[in-house]
């Protein structure tokens, strides 16, 4: 036996709260971090209500704006106001494991409005916010179903009283004018702290599409500002590949891959698929604040054979305004949906419209709002129907407000944590993204786009081609005033724990732009790039005729159906879709960068842009995508952590710590204090030096000085927040945990507070077929003293041992080689304890269940060898009645194999995690568990879960008693307890078929409830 004793050690964990899977990694203040104190989120200091807090800094008005007065009181506006989701720390770190290879939650997305139930704001919070709203006098509707915004419809003068504010009227640089709210909003103190913004009082709120439009080479049928009309027949076409008619049309922009490129030819450039089915049942998303000519969209795909169906949601009343391309009003979303059909046309497409940027006759909407920006990119993901989100709009990161960077910033968490991969342009301006935008002070300086920056958004920038297939060169897009944007954003850094560019620094990156902390670095943009050259660009249907447009605009509809590509791949299909992409574009360049990516390494012709170079640069990312590589790439396997099948191996108990005996080197655990046991190559108790995955162990804790809490882990990864024991001030507590082992297969034991520690090896998994497989079973009694189950008499069991014949009953096969069963011992009779071994064999040097005093009914779950008898028994030192429950078993031909998961909290009824509210489970209901889904780790399809259960704030005697939703409940229990109690129990329960499991009390109780692993 080895022993080690540690230093309070993994407090960095502890203090943020994640769970095992992601606290190794993750550091203070999430993954990623805003660089500017006006771009936090704020109002978090848990103010009283008395105290009235304002929400941000105060709003100001673009550069070159002017006021002109203030709006009249009666003018409407629709607001959203933006709640902060549950656990921030932790949600970043979820979103970094799931969409980090190697994680054991990698690809473990959430299921379809799962977020909003685990994270989202509380009904409580909701419910207080919705209050102070009414008491302030405004009528908020119903919250949204992610949890983090409640809409209101009001007028300036009620959202004036109701935030404190003022408000005044500004022509902005563009010749629109705008309104503004004057001060920052202002909340009751005990609201503020829930709140990070309120959307739809900044009227000066401005982006901009970005796409170019071409230049005809032998007839001027084009300007910048608009598509003239010249209507061209379109010869239909079957066979996919760009008809005779759009061939001669385009001839005055030059031929296909000089002047203009077909979908067929810009596919074969990238070595993507281009068949009738490519993309196949994906659904691409793209985000548009305008109509679009379903004429002109009909006539392009008839010239192409296609058959895309394309479903409008309209967001807000949507766009109203009829396409009018010589205003430049529907280019984009022609653009946008014409490449997705030419070069996805398996694909399905819907298309969220804003309300309109732009109105009859090309005057800007001086009515649109921060609101009518946020709501549809808001929609879309809280909608979760699109694997793969398209957008061409931006605008630069410095104007925009920490309302909307923050509002974003969680919108695209949500989207990465359900697996779906957003795309956004990079910009058309260069390194100088605000050119054009309201004239800024700093639009000569380099700044990149928003949301392009935001950490969980693929930024895709532009290049020039000339030529086809092997043939093709390569520029970055840098000519006639427009280029690629990019640069070093000076709103976001990147954690070096999460940094997926890390390595890749491009010429002229400035590493103080964002003013980085330490441990962090600027985020860089772009990701990767594509075609965007109008001169060289996408042959468009608009306004009657062919015409070429570009733009990163046609880069990013590009590069997101090379991902709705990837999507539809049967790989993608078993393991998951792509989801947030850039760790594995990244991590895909550092393994074979020539392979995954053509690197454009000549600049465009003037200095528009950042400058290219070898590798990654600020103009073109990464470079253009070889899409067999990246494909390949994006459906990989989930890898072994993640998909961890397992077997069990029983061994006969026996003890690997116990802090108690004078002749051990651990002495007691000290409050904060933590011990060590050695799990892999303790030969003493029949473990193998490798290949142990998890070890299941009986842990106690005696002599303890207070209450507190026992969290048992891997040695070397963070200490999760959850815990496998509570305790009062004397307690005596045992309980099996199943912990999953690190690389140097030892265990720790934390105590919070100073306790003698004893730990008894049950058994331990492997990753391989050599054990045996759980086979869950319908919960049955095979024992109870007090009612002679199991025994001739109802006569407690006093200094002597019971055997519990198992093979052959209750349908348990002969080649059982395990039982799992929860033993309770009830009605005690001052202290003892039960150890549980294999039939025949001699009482060993361990225990399951410890009390100290008479009256006690504790739990506990057992996984105890068979022996040879066909029997377990169960010995009680002292004297108790004994009760016991059979819930499943371990046999060689069974096919549930356990896979390791956790610890990780998905019920705490004292904090409404879990459920809507923060109270107790009241007596004879039960809680209905989802425990399948992306944040649990659990995936859809499995048998059975082990769940570490915890019955706290008692207010009477009671059992509970877990079971498969959809199943009537079982005549069997997992926890008992007395009044006043806390009590831990593990619980191998099954899963119903919706990946639910109740949680029956019979008496009002607070239940935590801590997912450890799952048998598939």
């Amino acid at each position: 036996m080895a022993l080690k004793v540690n230093a309070p050690k993994h407090r960095r964990a502890r203090r943020l709260g994640l769970t095992a899977a992601v606290a190794a990694t993750a550091l203070v203040g999430g993954s990623f971090a805003l660089a500017t104190a006006n771009a936090s989120p704020v109002g978090q200091t848990g103010a009283t209500a008395a105290s009235a807090q304002r929400i941000g800094k105060a709003p100001h008005a673009p550069v070159g704006a002017v006021q002109v007065g203030a709006p009249a009181d009666s003018t409407v506006l629709r607001l959203s106001v933006n709640l902060a989701p549950r656990d921030p720390a932790e949600l970043n770190a979820l979103a970094k494991a799931v969409t980090t290879k190697g994680n054991s939650l990698y690809h473990h997305y959430l299921s379809k409005g799962q977020f909003g139930k685990l994270y989202g704001a509380t009904q409580q919070t909701i419910a207080e916010v919705d209050a102070s709203l009414r008491a302030a006098g405004l009528t908020p509707g119903a919250a949204g179903v992610d949890g983090l915004s409640i809409p209101v419809t009001t007028t300036v003068g009620d959202a004036a009283k109701a935030f404190g504010t003022g408000f005044a009227s500004y022509r902005l640089k563009d010749g629109s004018t705008g309104i503004l709210n004057t001060a920052a909003p202002q909340f009751r103190g005990d609201v503020a702290a829930q709140i990070t913004g309120v959307s739809g009082l900044d009227g000066t709120f401005r982006p901009r599409t970005d796409h170019v439009i071409g230049t005809a080479k032998h007839a001027a049928v084009a300007t910048t500002t608009g598509v003239k009309r010249s209507a061209q027949a379109v010869t239909p076409n079957v066979t996919g590949q760009f008809c005779s008619s759009g061939v001669s049309a385009m001839s005055r922009f030059g031929s296909d891959g000089n002047g203009w490129y077909s979908a067929q030819n810009l596919a074969s450039v990238y070595g993507m698929d281009h068949g009738s089915t490519t993309a196949q049942g994906v659904t691409v998303g793209v985000l548009e604040w305008e109509q679009y000519s379903a004429a002109d969209l009909a006539a392009y795909q008839s010239c192409y054979g296609t058959h895309v169906p394309v479903s409008v949601v309209r967001v807000d009343g949507g766009a109203t305004v009829a396409p009018d391309p010589a205003h430049n009003i529907g280019v984009e979303s022609l653009l946008d949906l014409e490449i997705l059909a030419g070069m996805a046309p398996g694909a399905n497409i819907v298309d969220y419209q804003g309300p309109d940027l732009t109105l009859a006759g090309g005057t800007p909407n001086t009515h649109f709002t921060d609101a009518d920006w946020l709501d549809p990119m808001r929609r879309m993901v809280t909608d979760d129907n699109a694997q793969v989100v398209s957008i061409s709009y931006g605008g630069c990161e410095l104007d925009s407000s920490s309302n909307v960077i923050n509002t974003e910033n969680w919108t695209f968490v949500e989207a990465a944590l359900q697996g779906q991969t957003v795309l956004n342009s990079s910009g058309d301006s260069g390194a100088t993204s605000c050119i054009g935008d309201n004239g800024a002070s700093y639009q000569h300086s380099q700044v990149v786009s928003d949301p392009a920056d935001q950490p969980y958004v693929t930024a895709v920038g532009g290049t020039s081609l000339t030529g086809s297939g092997a043939s093709v060169t390569r520029t970055s897009w840098s000519h006639g005033g427009y280029g690629a944007g990019g640069g070093t954003s000076r709103i976001w850094s990147l954690n070096n724990s999460y940094d997926y560019q890390q390595g890749f620094t491009g010429p002229g990156y400035d590493a103080s732009a964002c003013t980085p902390k330490s441990g962090y670095t600027c985020r860089q943009v772009p990701d990767v790039s594509a075609l965007a050259d109008p001169n060289t660009g996408y042959p468009v249907y608009i306004g009657g005729q062919w015409i070429p447009v570009g733009g990163t605009s046609g880069s990013t509809p590009t590069w997101a159906s090379l991902v709705a590509q990837a999507d539809a791949q049967s790989a993608c299909q078993a393991n998951g879709p792509a989801g947030f992409i850039n760790p594995t574009l990244y991590g895909a360049a550092t393994k074979n960068y020539a392979g995954a990516f053509a690197d454009v390494t000549t600049s465009g012709a003037d200095a528009t842009a950042m400058p290219a170079g070898t590798g990654y640069d600020l103009s073109t990312g990464l470079g253009e995508p070889h899409a067999a590589t990246i494909t390949s790439a994006l459906c990989a396997a989930l890898p072994a952590a993640a998909q961890g099948p397992g077997t069990y191996h029983p061994v006969n108990p026996s003890r690997l710590l116990d802090t108690r005996s004078p002749s051990t080197t651990a002495p007691q655990v000290a409050a904060g204090g933590i011990a060590s046991a050695q799990i892999e190559g303790n030969t003493a108790a029949g473990i193998p030096a490798t290949g142990v995955t998890a070890v299941v162990l009986n842990v106690t804790v005696v002599h303890t000085a207070g209450g507190g809490v026992l969290t048992a882990w891997g040695d070397g990864t963070g200490r999760p927040k959850t815990s496998n024991l509570n305790w009062v001030k004397g307690n005596i507590i045992s309980n099996l945990v199943t912990v999953p082992l690190s690389g140097d297969g030892w265990v720790d034991f934390y105590a919070s507070s100073a306790t003698d520690v004893i730990a008894d090896v049950e058994g331990y998994y492997t990753n391989d077929t050599s054990g045996a497989s759980y086979v869950p079973h319908a919960p049955t009694r095979l024992l109870d003293t007090r009612q002679h189950i199991g025994i001739p008499t109802n006569t407690a069991i006093s200094n002597a041992s019971v055997d519990v014949p198992i093979q052959g009953v209750a349908g348990i096969p002969a080649t059982a080689t395990a039982v799992v069963l929860n033993v309770t011992a009830t009605e005690t009779v001052g202290g003892g304890f039960i150890s549980a071994y294999p039939g025949g064999t001699a009482l060993p040097n361990a225990s399951n269940i410890n009390w100290g005093a008479s009256n006690t009914t504790l739990p506990g779950l057992v996984i105890v060898p068979i022996g040879s008898n066909g029997a377990v028994s169960l010995h009680v030192a002292g004297t108790s009645h004994v009760i016991a429950d059979v819930f499943g078993y371990f046999d060689p031909s069974g096919t549930a194999k356990y896979t390791k998961s956790g610890p990780r909290r998905i019920l705490d009824t004292r904090a409404a995690q879990g459920v809507g509210t923060k109270t107790p489970i009241p007596g004879g209901q039960k809680v209905v568990l989802q425990v399948t889904g992306g944040s649990t780790g659990v995936p859809a399809g499995v048998s059975a879960v082990v769940l570490n259960v915890t019955v706290t704030g008692t207010t009477g005697g009671g059992v509970l008693t877990a079971y498969a939703d959809g199943t009537a409940l079982p005549q069997a229990s997992n926890l008992n307890w007395v009044a006043g109690e806390t009590v831990p129990n593990l619980v191998m329960v099954p899963v119903g078929a919706d990946g639910k499991v109740d949680l029956y009390v019979s008496s009002t109780t607070h239940v935590i409830a801590d997912v450890f692993g799952y048998f598939a």
